[in-house]
């Protein structure tokens, strides 16, 4: 069982699931978190494999020497198997097993980031045929169609943009929506939404990947609906959201919602009843001297299993 410890089954299964498993593990705890720690804890360990694929492999470093397992995908890659027990058939498939772990989380990294970049530019062009006007830091919409009337999404990964469509940024809850998108804009979060998208679809064969990233979804709305409700208060919030319900059961909405480029005023993955009961719930807060330490915490388990897995 030596294949256990070789750097592509590490990095193709142990680093994956050690970094989703810990997501489980602390999701009681990450509950009580304020939105924008829940947020960073779950983008953190959903891009961890990614960035444990990119651990460089320094033979002569003293960690290397602490850490003799730890070594980079291509080091696996380039060194195959050897000292297998058994018939010459078994270690052919042996050979061939770790030759799959070695290139198919590779490509399956490609091919994930790739089809994001795809759907990003998809979403440009659905953006670009609005034809939106800039009104200061708000692109309106004005199209002719219900649809394009009541649309409210931040599009852009680099330099994120509200997209608004003129009936909603005309109706009394413009505010409220406004200070929603500006704080996906601000955060970047259409970026970290596309890294982590992109990171956790890599590892496709990973069990429980798909909670961590309705986790990084739903906790940048609760972000940006704290924000919302900071300036306008929570039954104007409130009141959006249901505005924006309604504009969304109407047929023929331009699709914005690609994978991690836009975050909608009311995205079909987000669970509204989380939205819902946190809205009139008395809302969460952190001093900084405790969401510091939080984030740093974060920072230092994302680091530590990437180094040593």
């Amino acid at each position: 069982m030596s294949w256990l410890g070789y750097p592509q089954v590490l990095l193709a299964w142990w680093c994956p699931l050690v970094a989703v498993g810990l997501w489980h593990a602390l999701r009681r705890l990450s509950a009580r978190l304020p939105a924008r720690e829940r947020f960073a804890l779950a983008v953190g360990l959903a891009v961890t494999p990614l960035l444990a694929t990119a651990v460089p492999y320094m033979p002569h470093s003293p960690l290397r020497d602490a850490l003799p397992w730890r070594a980079p995908m291509a080091w696996g890659i380039s060194n195959g198997i050897t000292g297998i027990d058994g018939q010459h058939v078994l270690q052919a498939l042996g050979a061939q097993l770790m030759l799959a772990a070695s290139v198919v989380p590779l490509a399956s990294i490609a091919v994930s980031f790739v089809a994001g970049a795809i759907q990003v530019a998809r979403t440009g062009r659905t953006v670009a045929l609005l034809a939106p006007q800039q009104c200061g830091d708000v692109w309106i919409v004005h199209g002719e169609g219900q649809a394009e009337q009541g649309l409210a999404s931040t599009v852009g990964l680099v330099r994120p943009r509200i997209i608004l469509g003129s009936a909603v940024a005309d109706s009394s809850d413009a505010s409220a929506i406004i200070e929603h998108e500006r704080a996906h804009a601000g955060a970047y979060h259409p970026l970290w939404i596309f890294l982590a998208t992109c990171a956790l679809r890599s590892w496709w064969w990973i069990p429980g990947r798909k909670a961590v990233l309705a986790e990084v979804r739903l906790t940048a709305e609760l972000w940006a609906d704290q924000n919302a409700r900071e300036a306008d208060g929570a039954a104007a919030v409130a009141k959006a959201l249901c505005a924006q319900i309604e504009a969304k059961a109407r047929p023929g909405r331009p699709d914005l919602s690609a994978t991690g480029a836009s975050t909608g005023f009311l995205d079909p993955g987000i669970e509204l009843a989380h939205r819902a009961r946190a809205l009139a719930a008395p809302p969460r807060v952190m001093p900084a001297w405790q969401a510091w330490p939080v984030r740093i915490a974060t920072g230092v388990l994302v680091s530590a299993v990437s180094i040593l897995l």
